[in-house]
């Protein structure tokens, strides 16, 4: 029997995610240029029981294939993390509904594809703001930035893997790439810079999910 395309989950199981689940889930992060389709995922998943956790990535637009690490189109991309998700029965969990939204613009494309998306979705920030709210109220931050939820619980990011360069670096690039040139030694360090970032921020938001999850359930 074919499963019905209209999620069984409600925007509010969105925000919810219990501890189990946060050991489990496959945590995405998209980057790209703000207002723009998305360049890179990265996927951060364990691969068995007691391993360590290992972020993947995949190039998204063509146009930055020759940048690496290696490169598929959006649905496909999609298409690999929600088989992983069924497969361990995980959740798929990112920061804010941003990573939500790009995944819906593939819903005329293959509408299905986007509801076995959304029926294993979390939207981390919500998570983080209903745990901040209720155990931490004096500290909780007040933009909503990853980077403020990772001050919070003391997760240190190395300066070179820091937020804010994304998309100034997507499009000194850009030209580069479109023009059919290698990427000069400078742009293979800022594209790794990216990458770098791009790993911090799904290893980051787990640190966040699993403390809030773990603090929300031992308050009750």
């Amino acid at each position: 029997m074919t499963e019905p395309l209209v999620s069984p989950f409600s925007e509010t199981a969105f925000k919810r995610l219990t501890e189990a689940e946060a050991q489990r889930a496959l945590y995405i992060d998209f980057e790209g240029g703000q207002d723009k389709p998305p360049v890179l995922l990265g996927i951060l998943r364990r691969r068995g029981r007691g391993a360590e956790p290992n972020v993947f990535q995949v190039v998204v637009d063509p146009e930055f294939e020759p940048a690496g690490p290696e490169s598929r189109g959006l649905r496909e991309a999609v298409e690999i993390v929600v088989l992983r998700a069924e497969h361990g029965d995980r959740r798929i969990v990112s920061w804010s509904q941003h990573d939500l939204d790009v995944v819906r613009t593939l819903r005329d494309e293959d509408p299905e594809l986007v509801a076995r998306f959304e029926r294993r979705y979390a939207n981390a920030l919500a998570v983080a703001k209903r745990w901040a709210n209720k155990l931490h109220p004096g500290d909780k931050p007040a933009d909503g930035q990853l980077v403020g939820y990772l001050a919070l619980i003391g997760y240190e990011v190395p300066p070179d893997a820091e937020a804010g360069h994304v998309g100034e670096t997507i499009r000194a690039l850009r030209p580069r790439l479109e023009s059919g040139r290698p990427l000069t030694p400078a742009q293979k360090q800022r594209w790794a810079r990216l990458l770098e970032h791009n790993r911090y921020d799904c290893d980051g938001m787990r640190a966040v999910c699993l403390l809030a999850t773990r603090e929300l359930e031992s308050a009750g």
